[in-house]
């Protein structure tokens, strides 16, 4: 049988290789989170962001600013070691939604997992150890997962995974997993999903307004994983 070139051919292509050509850049990170931080503690400068990934992400003045003030402990006490914590605080006024259907996800998605259109969760992952480096005697550095989603257990879970390697590798390894979120599917209430990052695949199942309090378990995601799995019995 011959093969097919030219516009024939194209007509063959899988239709899902054409969504993802044709999405934004970053669709599906953004419809799980909005940026990642990187924050500094300074003696002489005070909390800075250091970085910010995706490069384009567009925060306001004040958002930057209360991520810097909100991703320190705030039951500091010494302690040396890894903390975490997370903090909500309020959008910009006019700031324009990142694309993702929220309207469809908030119908479907119970009241307590709706995506917030007028704040902004902060899940931080806190390192502190002793540095004679500099004047402070510490390190003291968050990653910060910015997001619209209530998803505490699950992002915390994720930052357990990435922050260790990113302490030890830094941005290189932060560009990698967030080229891996962009290729996890949307959460969609009522869906079991797979999301690998890091050689690792997190199970989670989206709740949905139908679901029956008791009700049987849900069935696992139709696509196989590879990796190992750790699977959330909750997103909170």
């Amino acid at each position: 049988m011959d093969t097919l070139h030219g516009p024939a051919a194209r007509r063959h292509e899988d239709p899902a290789e054409e969504d993802a050509d044709s999405r934004p850049p970053w669709a599906q990170f953004l419809a799980w989170l909005e940026c990642v931080c990187v924050v500094t503690f300074d003696l002489e400068l005070g909390q800075a962001i250091e970085l910010v990934y995706p490069h384009d992400a567009k925060l306001t003045e004040k958002e930057k600013t209360s991520i810097c003030y909100l991703s320190f402990p705030d039951s500091y006490s010494g302690c040396l070691g890894d903390t975490q914590f997370s903090f909500r605080f309020r959008q910009s006024i006019g700031r324009k939604s990142s694309g993702f259907g929220e309207d469809a996800y908030n119908r479907d998605a119970p009241i307590t997992l709706q995506r917030e259109l007028g704040h902004f969760y902060g899940y931080v992952y806190f390192r502190q150890v002793k540095d004679v480096s500099v004047k402070r005697g510490y390190f003291q550095k968050s990653l910060v997962l910015v997001s619209r989603l209530p998803y505490v257990h699950l992002f915390h879970t994720l930052l357990q995974i990435i922050a260790p390697e990113y302490f030890d590798k830094l941005e290189p390894c932060l560009e990698a997993v967030c080229n891996e979120i962009d290729q996890w599917p949307s959460p969609v209430p009522g869906l079991t999903l797979n999301l690998p990052v890091m050689g690792v695949v997190l199970q989670v199942r989206i709740p949905s307004k139908t679901d029956k309090p008791g009700g049987s378990p849900a069935k696992q995601a139709p696509k196989e994983a590879s990796g190992h799995i750790v699977l959330l019995n909750s997103l909170v």
